[in-house]
């Protein structure tokens, strides 16, 4: 019986040792990565001024529920931008990937005077319209690596993903001053119960 353990802490030990050895090379590919490359390129080709913003690589994630009765589906959609900011303003350039390739389509342009509220977390901002309803959760993180095919890139951005989080912060302060809001979980039930 004993040995049956040792072995399967071996296994799990070796497994973790693999693991880790491909997130290391992983995160040295994306350190100064092609991808990387790409995005700013990306920027500075469709954001007007793009060479004055700081590009980053941010993602949306959407969880939904479905099913019925004993029978529990799940689905995830995934959604991939270059992300544009400065001061007070923000572009998003939906990306797409395809053999390797990046592509993208026009850029979405979110001024804080167009927006309605903004929370801003460690790694995420949510974004609101004027009427309170969510328009986006974008998530900005340090470390991006190909883990699967949801996650198509190796890009390491910890000094971008510091100034996004400065960025948004910022962002969060300025738009919900200029519309009212002092406390964010009381505008959302607000404008739940106004629905």
């Amino acid at each position: 019986m004993t040995q049956y353990i040792v072995i399967g802490v071996v296994a799990v030990v070796v497994l973790f040792i693999i693991v880790y050895i491909k997130m290391t090379i992983d995160e040295k590919k994306g350190a100064n990565s092609q991808e990387k490359q790409k995005i700013q390129e990306i920027v500075n080709k469709v954001v007007p001024g793009g060479a004055t913003y700081t590009a980053a690589y941010g993602t949306r994630e959407e969880l939904t529920l479905g099913g019925g009765g004993r029978t529990v589906t799940t689905t995830t959609k995934y959604w991939y931008y270059a992300v544009a900011f400065k001061t007070g303003d923000l572009y998003l350039v939906p990306l797409s990937f395809a053999g390797g390739d990046i592509s993208y389509s026009e850029p979405i342009h979110l001024a804080k005077e167009d927006l309605g509220m903004v929370e801003a977390k460690k790694g995420y901002t949510v974004f609101y319209d004027k009427d309170r309803k969510e328009i986006m959760t974008l998530y900005v993180v340090e470390s991006n690596t190909k883990d699967d095919q949801y996650h198509p890139v190796n890009i390491q951005q910890k000094e971008e993903a510091e100034a996004f989080e400065h960025f948004s912060q910022t962002l969060m302060q300025e738009v919900n001053s200029a519309n009212g809001i002092t406390d964010i979980k009381a505008a959302k039930k607000e404008a739940k119960k106004n629905k």
